[in-house]
């Protein structure tokens, strides 16, 4: 019998339990940890975020999760990005301070532009279904509308897709109006901005196809 790819999900214990069986049921030996050897050497590593960036973007960084996935891109290994957490993968999160008013936080610059809070642009959160990228190897013909319950999105893709010594990442768009970025798949990082858990059966569908793609390395 084949086994199982082990996927790491970053939190602390008792978090992210739907996530972990959720990756379970598509093929996964899923565990949540804070064990940065684990995350490092797991075959593919989560880190997911809630609602806002810049607090997904504080929290990974309290557990170093920054250095993980740093690492593990650098070095070809296979990480999903959910949720909240898309947005700190841009160079900037636009957040609104009370007394200083717009703020610009550099976050981790694996790709040109920010992200903002919605409201700001006039969209919101909710479902809505994806304008797959044609490369897109996780999210073509996926069955229904995926929720995006993150309150930040991406409005525009900056990144030079002309380059001529790499692929260029793959990236699929809302059907909001407007419409801003659902997921970029760019080597070993895929990031997506809709919460696979709360996303039924084309949530799952999207993780079993993830899943399906980790080579097992037997590191753990």
């Amino acid at each position: 019998m084949p086994t199982r790819p082990t996927v790491a999900i970053l939190g602390e214990f008792g978090t992210y339990g739907e996530l972990q069986q959720a990756c379970e049921r598509v093929g996964a030996q899923a565990f949540v940890t804070t064990d940065l050897d684990s995350l490092r050497d797991a075959d593919g590593t989560v880190i997911a975020g809630h609602k806002k960036s810049l607090e997904t973007y504080e929290a990974v960084r309290k557990l170093h999760g920054d250095r993980v996935l740093g690492r593990r891109v650098a070095g070809g290994r296979p990480v999903l990005v959910a949720g909240a957490g898309f947005g700190m993968l841009f160079e900037v999160i636009r957040t609104v301070n009370p007394e200083l008013g717009d703020l610009d936080i550099s976050a981790l610059g694996e790709w040109p532009g920010a992200a903002q809070d919605l409201a700001t642009a006039g969209a919101h959160p909710g479902c809505y279904r994806v304008e797959a990228a044609v490369s897109s190897k996780f999210l073509q013909d996926l069955p229904e509308p995926l929720n995006f319950k993150a309150e930040d999105g991406v409005f525009t893709w900056d990144f030079d897709q002309s380059i001529d010594y790499m692929e260029p990442p793959a990236v699929s768009w809302t059907d909001a109006d407007p419409r801003y970025i659902a997921a970029v798949e760019n080597g070993p990082l895929t990031a997506i901005q809709f919460c696979p858990v709360a996303s039924g059966a084309a949530g799952e569908e999207f993780l079993r196809r993830w899943v399906a793609h980790l080579p097992v390395m037997n590191r753990l």
